[in-house]
């Protein structure tokens, strides 16, 4: 459910036959308060156990997301996305720290309003992949095995990087 951050712009050429007007929301400046896609109230609060087990895997994963920002084997974005998803049920005002991050926010926000990822993200994850395997091929002993297997993760993981949708 995506909330109007904006006041709806009337656009009369995007009318349907039948009458139905077709409103555009802009996303190119957030409105201060408009932090999350998901309307907090609307989303069931969970307590006792399932609350502390969803504490813990939201910790896990934002370990998870923090580790795949240094490692190129590891996806950021899936285990930040899911750090989200849980910190919304337990406590949304951690969900609105994690969205105003000014490294890991605008990344969430672009995927959670518009459901795709910048050029730029994408050029920065795929030089930080190639840059770190380089480095770990050329300075590190490592066996041709586990060189072989650590360029054919990371080439998996700049495919996903590509395969993911972009953002104009």
């Amino acid at each position: 459910m995506i909330r109007d951050s904006q006041p709806p712009k009337k656009h009369p050429e995007e009318a349907d036959p039948k009458g139905l007007r077709i409103e555009r929301i802009a996303f190119d400046e957030i409105h201060p308060a408009f932090l999350d896609t998901l309307d907090e109230t609307s989303v069931p609060t969970v307590t006792g156990v399932k609350k502390l087990v969803y504490l813990f895997l939201a910790a896990l994963c934002f370990v998870l997301g923090a580790l795949g920002v240094a490692l190129p084997v590891l996806p950021t974005t899936p285990f930040l996305l899911l750090t989200s998803y849980f910190l919304i049920r337990t406590s949304p005002r951690l969900n609105r720290a994690l969205l105003r991050s000014p490294i890991l926010g605008q990344v969430l926000k672009d995927w959670q309003q518009d459901g795709g990822i910048r050029l730029s993200v994408k050029i920065q994850a795929i030089s930080i992949v190639i840059a770190v395997i380089l480095a770990t091929l050329i300075f590190t002993p490592l066996s041709m095995t586990f060189k072989v297997v650590l360029v054919v993760l990371a080439s998996i993981g700049i495919l996903v990087i590509v395969r993911l949708p972009r953002l104009n």
